[in-house]
């Protein structure tokens, strides 16, 4: 059983406080939303920087590539084993 408040003070008290409360819900959307937006776009730069790792270890070798790039081979080989795995998801 839901209780009112009994008097307009307080009426108009909780009335402010649910509408502040539904600003703030709204304020969390809309930064969840804005996150996933800019998560979007770091998933396609991600799949872009794959790409061109893996474009230089074609042309410079994993050795030479991990010495341009400043990571290890092992990395460079998991990207060369997961584009492998995935034909065509890396771009």
């Amino acid at each position: 059983m839901t209780h009112y408040p009994v008097n307009e003070t307080s009426r108009q008290r909780l009335l402010e406080a649910q509408r502040a409360e539904a600003e703030a819900l709204r304020a969390v959307d809309d930064a969840r939303r804005a996150r996933e937006r800019v998560q979007v776009k770091l998933d396609r730069a991600e799949a872009v920087l794959t790409r061109a790792k893996l474009d230089l270890v074609s042309v410079s070798g994993l050795a030479r590539a991990a010495v341009l790039t400043n990571e290890p081979p092992t990395e460079l080989r998991r990207l060369m084993r997961e584009a492998k795995a995935t034909p065509g998801d890396s771009q």
